[in-house]
């Protein structure tokens, strides 16, 4: 389990302090406008930048104390711009420096709607195509270094997964990593600018503005369209959904 205690930045860009965990088992979004701290956030949660106010531990150790191969074992890291490197086929980058089963890269080509873009160089796939071969190696990451006497999946962080995905896509994607987070009992961090997705999808959204986490719980108690309207600086409808879940967000003509 990952835990801020009360953990922040007070460089720039600045952070302010957080006291919360990052539970095995759901999927956590954290939404706001541009510039609100989204990935500054995620950069303290991976552990690429120390914390200069609190600490920050996985599984019961600052993430400092981890040496990088043991972290990688435990937290994978899938950033918005990913450089691809080499002419490597995707199947080859899913696996790259994980040493997977084949089973699993396989799961995994399946699981991400790669199978038919398997032996493709991955300098000739499109956007959305480079971000699902991402997240797939992301996934492997942790799948394949899972020992037997860890306590939970690890923890993956996803900056912007969905972006250049189209709506159909999108949904597939956030069911299945919904899916995988209690399968594997993974702790799956998502950072998302559709707030639908995030509504919908998430257990908790972290609601970010100016560097500060201003909200933090249950999506319909988060996403309150008001409060969105305001930090967003959007004129929104909210629209009931039949679920009772919350309210669909659509932009006012």
């Amino acid at each position: 389990m990952l835990i801020l205690h009360r953990a922040g930045f007070v460089d720039p860009p600045c952070l302010a302090p957080i006291q919360d965990k990052v539970v095995p088992g759901e999927l956590l979004a954290i939404v706001g406008p541009n510039g609100a701290g989204k990935s500054t956030l995620l950069s303290l949660l991976s552990g690429f930048r120390t914390s200069q106010l609190g600490v920050v531990t996985l599984d019961g150790r600052t993430i400092e104390a981890w040496t990088p191969a043991t972290l990688a074992s435990r937290r994978a890291l899938v950033a918005q711009q990913e450089p691809m490197g080499f002419d490597w086929s995707v199947r080859d980058m899913v696996a790259l420096g994980s040493d997977p089963e084949p089973a699993l890269v396989e799961q995994l080509l399946a699981d991400l709607e790669l199978v038919s873009l398997a032996d493709r160089s991955v300098l000739r796939l499109s956007g959305g195509e480079r971000q699902r071969v991402m997240v797939a190696r992301g996934l492997c990451q942790l799948m394949a270094r899972r020992h037997d006497g860890a306590p939970d999946g690890g923890l993956l962080l996803l900056d912007e997964p969905t972006s250049a995905l189209d709506i159909g896509q999108q949904q597939r994607l956030m069911r299945r990593l919904r899916q995988l987070a209690r399968q594997q009992h993974m702790a799956i961090v998502c950072v998302l600018h559709e707030l639908n997705l995030a509504g919908t999808y998430a257990d908790r959204v972290w609601l970010m503005e100016e560097g500060q986490r201003i909200a933090g719980g249950p999506p319909e108690e988060v996403l309150e369209p008001e409060d969105l309207a305001r930090i967003y600086r959007a004129e929104l409808q909210a629209l009931a959904r039949p679920d009772g879940g919350p309210a669909w967000l659509a932009l006012t003509p």
